[in-house]
């Protein structure tokens, strides 16, 4: 990201600020027929997550905004939950576009990962005007509903639908000593997310389950990151990624380290669980929205690309809003990889991104 401007916005009506990154000459690029690309990380990355994929990306005729979202990178780190509201980042994302001279119709592809792709979801969903594409990594859509989120019946009905409680690490992100545990383990926390452990069970090909062991096992990363129970003289073996790993760490945990880091990146958590935007969520259901509209619907061309090694964003849920009717024009894709895609196939993503925008969204010719 060194060929990138950094720079940063204090949004209304909340006074928090904003870190972002703008794409060499990016004013001028910008262009009513020109989309601008939004990229979007998510939890516990910044806008350096995107890095790996810059070269592929520049070579496009595009201009590019990477952010650094709300409690994370070098944006402002609130720890109320409430400030964590899909409708409030979305304002203030699109402040960030007024600001910069953006256009305002029909131009911004959101491109998000994991928390991202909720952040770009509900920008398409809240600002719907101002899209002309959409782009999901890892986390599929999550069709907004009127009805309060339970993460306890959640994980029950995930586990009777698929073999695990899917969200069973909600549970420790969301317990008072989860902070200071992360802040104080640092690299056994990096190892959760970016460690490997090949299955010996029959039928399983050796795939990659560490993400089911630490993600979506009861006390698991507790444990893990703890050096508790069977864990206790256990380490990890990382995936191989074509940079050093020890840099990486290094960023994440200088990142993760300072006061307050972790207290704010988990608030993403408590938002949902709390359900402290459950009537924003529901002003897009047909049930409660004005005339009964259905905003749930995405009307725009959506490329979404799934991970074989990610048990949590599974590859198959897509096909949920696809059954409701709500993704009419969906491209989807799976890469051989992690959740952390973009740090160990990050040359697949760029392409696969390159790909479809070329087709979807060709500029000039």
């Amino acid at each position: 990201m060194d060929q990138f401007e950094h720079k940063s916005l204090l949004t209304t009506p909340y006074n928090l600020t904003y870190s972002y990154y703008l794409s060499p000459d990016f004013h001028t690029h910008l262009s009513p027929s020109t989309p601008t690309l939004l990229f979007i990380h998510g939890f516990p990355d910044d806008a350096l997550m995107w890095s790996h994929l810059m070269p592929t990306m520049l070579a496009l005729p595009y201009p590019i905004i990477a952010l650094d979202i709300l409690g994370l990178g070098s944006s402002s780190k609130p720890t109320s939950p409430q400030q964590y509201n899909y409708l409030a980042q979305a304002n203030s994302i699109g402040q960030i576009l007024d600001h910069e001279g953006v256009p305002k119709d029909k131009n911004i592809i959101p491109i998000g990962h994991d928390w991202g792709s909720a952040i770009a979801q509900r920008f398409y969903l809240y600002h719907r005007t101002r899209c002309v594409g959409l782009a999901l990594i890892s986390l599929a859509y999550q069709i907004p509903s009127p009805e309060p989120f339970d993460l306890a019946a959640a994980n029950e009905a995930k586990a009777s639908r698929f073999g695990y409680p899917q969200w069973e690490y909600w549970n420790f992100f969301t317990a008072s000593d989860a902070p200071a545990l992360m802040r104080a383990n640092l690299d056994r926390f990096y190892e959760v997310n970016h460690g490997l452990s090949l299955s010996s069970e029959k039928g399983k090909n050796g795939r990659d389950v560490w993400m089911r062991e630490m993600f979506c096992t009861p006390g698991a990363m507790r444990a893990y990151i703890t050096r508790t129970g069977r864990y206790a003289d256990f380490t990890v073996p990382l995936k191989e990624y074509d940079f050093d790993h020890e840099a990486l760490r290094a960023q994440i945990n200088d990142r993760l380290g300072r006061e307050g880091a972790t207290e704010a990146a988990v608030c993403y958590y408590h938002s949902l669980k709390d359900n402290t935007m459950l009537e924003e969520e529901r002003s897009l259901c047909p049930s409660h929205s004005e005339g009964g509209e259905d905003k749930r619907k995405i009307d725009v061309p959506v490329c979404y690309i799934g991970q074989t090694g990610d048990w949590v964003c599974r590859t198959d849920l897509m096909g949920d809003a696809k059954r409701e009717g709500l993704v009419a024009d969906v491209e989807e894709h799976v890469v051989e990889a992690g959740h952390w895609v973009m740090y160990e196939k990050p040359q697949a993503i760029a392409d696969v991104l390159k790909g479809w925008l070329e087709r979807r969204f060709a500029v000039g010719g």
